[in-house]
């Protein structure tokens, strides 16, 4: 590292000079390079002969001893300054067949190219097929002269330098010019031409770009490609190409194809990320409808749980319902074969009967309907009717606490019965078992109809629940019961809303006791 450092100090100081060192009776290479073709090399304002192959070559001579005489002349002459010994070394010119027949050269500095230059509001040329019919700047003996030459209805201006065909396609004079570059981003750097210039099209002609020597020298090609290799590997290479060559001028070709790539990019991003939240779509819906799925078989089993936790109950109210009738059958029965001459009698029994054996078996009917889980079967019921007919399941549960009903007769309601039933045993004996130490206990149920539908309200006067009770009383398992399961309110809550409706439980604004109330649909009745 520190050997580096030191290196980089006396490269520093060395490319600093406008002479080269000598090193004893070493001898001195002539180099021929143009006079006008920065960075590459050129004569600055000061007579100062400057830029990448002249740091190069006192770069090299740092490292090998090598000494080096700088004849700066134009191109044309520097290009055959060989040929007629004015020179030993041609500092840089890009490598192509013909040339190779004619000089040897070193290793490669770096890679040439030639791109197609326009003015930046300039849109007339896009591509090289733009070129057709169009006016275009180039150097004198440039190569490329020679290539644009071979494609018709194209005019050609050659200028004597490469600023100055920038500047007569800056000025308007042709439509865009073709040169090196690096050249062409150098002078736009130094000019402050950058933010009027862009590079459009393909780039043109990329060769290697390299030093030449005459074929009858082939140690001195030696010489200068293992002083190359030497600044290449200590650094000095790298600190000269960033010294000489600045920010790129805008490739118009290259900024459209990254906005497209980019874009694209964007595109296999967004579709990647749409595909994997369709599978994580497609995986969360299996889930939910695995999930789903189960829940209703637990709600199922919840319901014949909760069914048999109070079926007893409900069987003893049935009991009851049908001792009745039986009754009435029985006294019927045991005296018709003594007053089978009674015609009154007979008549009376022939009424009475059969009405007794309906009552039976429409009770067991019912019964049946509401042990039987199934999926809704919606209908148009009258309220009133189905509260009476429900309450008769468990008047002998609730024979000691008073019951008022305020319901209008024509109300009806879109409700499956046998849940409808369901859901009136299930809140009528929560409001019992609310109801067992309250002196005066008292369950009012009142229906209205309001603007969205039916409002069904059971109130008792028991004891009401704090408001963490309110909150879980429609979860499964919540109960504050010492003997209860927690189950029934949850089976209510799923009945009424697969009958399309909603519940709710508040305590009264009273202080005394609690509502179920319900939501329903409200039903109506088509008169022919």
């Amino acid at each position: 590292m520190n050997k580096k450092i030191i290196v980089l100090i006396l490269l520093i100081v060395f490319v600093a000079s406008p002479s080269s060192f000598a090193f004893g009776d070493v001898e001195t290479y002539r180099v021929a390079g143009d006079i006008q073709f920065p960075p590459y090399e050129y004569l600055d304002t000061d007579g100062v002969y400057k830029g990448f192959n002249v740091d190069l070559l006192k770069a090299i001579s740092l490292v090998t001893g090598m000494e080096f005489e700088f004849i700066p002349m134009k191109w044309e002459d520097a290009f055959r300054s060989i040929e007629r010994g004015q020179a030993d070394i041609i500092q840089g010119m890009k490598e192509s067949e013909d040339r190779r027949t004619r000089f040897n050269f070193t290793d490669s500095l770096l890679l040439n190219s030639q791109s197609i230059f326009v003015r930046a509001n300039y849109y007339s040329i896009n591509n090289n097929s733009d070129l057709v019919g169009k006016t275009l700047a180039v150097m004198k003996e440039d190569i490329v002269y020679f290539e644009l030459s071979r494609i018709k209805d194209i005019n050609i201006i050659q200028y004597d330098t490469m600023e100055e065909a920038v500047y007569g396609m800056i000025n308007g004079e042709v439509d865009a010019m073709v040169g090196n570059t690096l050249t062409v981003n150098y002078i736009c750097k130094e000019n402050h031409w950058i933010d009027q210039v862009k590079i459009v099209g393909q780039t043109l002609n990329e060769q290697k770009y390299s030093m030449a020597v005459s074929k009858d020298n082939p140690q001195l090609l030696r010489s200068l490609n293992e002083g190359l290799d030497e600044i290449q590997k200590n650094g000095m290479y790298d600190a000269l190409y960033r010294k000489w060559f600045g920010t790129p001028i805008r490739n118009s070709k290259e900024e459209t194809e990254f906005q497209i790539k980019m874009l694209l990019f964007g595109l296999a991003v967004l579709i990647l990320i749409l595909l994997v939240v369709q599978l994580i779509n497609r995986k969360l819906k299996r889930i939910i409808e695995e999930k789903t799925r189960e829940e209703k078989i637990l709600v199922n089993e919840l319901r014949n749980y909760d069914k048999l936790q109070f079926m007893d109950k409900i069987i003893s109210s049935l009991a009851h319902e049908i001792r009745n009738p039986l009754t009435s059958v029985k006294i019927y029965t045991t005296q018709m074969k003594n007053k089978l001459d009674n015609e009154e009698f007979m008549l009376a029994a022939s009424n009475d009967i059969p009405e007794e054996i309906d009552r039976i078996d429409s009770l067991i009917k019912e019964f049946m309907e509401f042990t039987s889980p199934r999926k809704p079967q919606i209908k148009v019921l009258n309220l009133r009717e189905e509260l009476e007919n429900t309450i008769k399941f468990i008047k002998l549960q609730i024979k000691d606490i008073q019951v008022d009903m305020e319901v209008d007769k024509d109300i009806h309601i879109l409700f499956d019965a046998g849940h409808f039933k369901q859901i009136v045993l299930n809140v009528l004996l929560n409001c019992k078992d609310a109801l067992s130490f309250t002196n005066n206990p008292h369950i009012g149920v009142y229906g209205f109809e309001s603007k969205d539908g039916v409002v069904l309200r059971f109130e008792d006067n028991g004891c009401g629940m704090t408001e963490e009770g309110l909150d879980y009383i429609f979860e499964p398992f919540y109960t504050t019961k010492d003997n209860g399961n927690g189950v029934g309110m949850f089976v209510v809550k799923k009945l009424v809303e697969e009958n399309k409706g909603k519940i709710q439980a508040i305590n009264n604004i009273s202080g005394h006791g609690m509502s179920i109330i319900l939501h329903l649909k409200r039903g109506v009745i088509h008169e022919n």
